[in-house]
């Protein structure tokens, strides 16, 4: 796992160490179209720090819109310098590769950095002719936030390997969390629709093969994750009650999501890295009372990103330097250490500032060994033209289970016939 940066990661005292950043002369505006957290203030603002010539503009939208907008723009002029590409719509957009840079092309090319990265992350953003259209910001991994206190006061265990301990299983962690709605009357998770991806993910396989064959209807994964969520958002239901399951009603993300980080009224959240930040900004008044224990299964991953060049940007060697240096080594550990987002720099895996990163917010659980442990488990999975589509239409049949509109047989059957109809096979 230790490459050839290793020796550079030590050497790292100050924000960009590692990687220069250019020194650009001539006046230039990067436009950047990105949404959630792929772009923090405090790197941007090194940035234009070291490059005073270079203004970026970032058109952050919620990213459902980011990614239409950009299947509009692509075949014309108005796109922007970069694009942030989500890892459910890189399957698409790597098809489309001829309306991107193949950053294979530019100077220094994108081979030259290529193992650097984790390879499976790497391997998102190359297209099917191998053209390497996006670089990996991000991974997300998978863990548990859970609340100690709330745990505490159901007669749980508190510490985060005995907590681990409840559930190797998603089986076993569906019980647990029908234990606790029990003994509490509360919920145990945020949204129990979650497990779905989450139990997905730690497969080889999802909705295509590796030669871009669609599998979803196929793939014993696919429906046993079904399964699983299904029995997740009707579990601990009182009789002729459709209460969410284990889990409430609310969707991630809302106000109401927000409010119930702060009041306890759930008391776990299936945990990516890029997760933590989001429980810290909604509720900032519980530090402390959080701890992070692996996940069912001990690996997985949801989410992450990439960064694209489209073929028609106006300033495109200035986007290839910015993008080098936003996933240098050092910044992807300044952005880890500050943010939560887990580093794609594979020799990053190895340095005790990640190994031994612990966070106070989080009762000083080991971060850094805890999402090295859940990221390097995974496999590589296909992905495909259509995965958006398909995980929101899998997504609105768990929902329509969880509402007690439909039993899980037929809310598969009907995802099925939705899914070919959207997409037509």
């Amino acid at each position: 796992m230790k490459r050839r940066i290793a020796l550079l990661i030590s050497l790292m005292v100050a924000l960009g160490a590692g990687v220069a950043a250019p020194a650009n002369a001539a006046p230039v505006t990067l436009t950047v179209w990105s949404y959630g957290n792929v772009f923090q203030t405090k790197l941007l603002n090194a940035y234009k720090a070291a490059n005073p010539t270079v203004t970026i503009k970032i058109k952050k939208s919620d990213m459902d819109s980011n990614h239409q907008n950009l299947r509009n723009a692509l075949r014309t002029t108005s796109v922007p310098d970069i694009a942030a590409l989500e890892v459910s719509y890189i399957g698409e957009f790597r098809n489309y590769d001829a309306y991107f840079k193949d950053l294979n092309t530019m100077t220094p090319s994108a081979s030259t950095i290529k193992n650097d990265f984790l390879g499976w992350r790497w391997s998102q953003g190359v297209s099917p002719a191998g053209k390497v259209i996006g670089i990996p910001t991000d991974v997300g991994g998978l863990a548990v936030a859970y609340r100690r206190d709330l745990f505490a006061a159901a007669g749980l265990p508190t510490n985060r390997t005995d907590v681990a301990k409840l559930w190797p299983t998603w089986s076993q962690f569906i019980q647990t969390g029908v234990n606790y709605k029990k003994n509490t009357g509360k919920a145990f998770i945020d949204t129990a629709g979650t497990v779905f991806a989450a139990a997905l993910n730690q497969g080889t396989q999802r909705y295509y093969t590796s030669g871009g064959s669609l599998v979803y209807r196929t793939n014993g994964s696919v429906s046993s994750a079904f399964n699983t969520a299904a029995q997740a958002v009707t579990s601990g239901n009182a009789p002729g009650k459709y209460e969410g399951g284990i889990g409430t009603k609310t969707g991630q993300f809302s106000s109401g999501w927000g409010t119930g980080l702060q009041r306890g009224t759930f008391a776990v959240v299936l945990a990516p890295a890029w997760m933590l930040d989001y429980i810290k900004q909604q509720a900032p008044r519980t530090s402390g009372k959080w701890d992070v224990a692996k996940a069912p299964g001990s690996y997985g991953n949801i989410g992450g990103s990439q960064l694209a060049i489209p073929k028609n940007a106006k300033n495109p060697q200035a986007a290839w330097d910015f993008i080098r240096w936003y996933l240098a080594p050092a910044q992807q550990l300044t952005v880890f250490k500050s943010y939560g987002q887990f580093p794609t720099i594979e020799s990053l895996y190895d340095n005790s500032s990640v190994t031994g990163y612990k966070d106070s917010f989080f009762n000083n659980a080991p971060i850094g060994s805890i999402y090295v442990a859940s990221v390097t488990g995974v496999h590589n999975i296909p992905t495909g033209k259509k995965d958006r589509i398909i995980d929101t239409t899998f997504g609105q049949a768990i929902s329509r289970v969880m509402l007690g509109k439909q039993s899980s047989s037929a809310a598969w059957t009907q995802a099925l016939t939705d899914i070919k109809k959207s997409i037509g096979q």
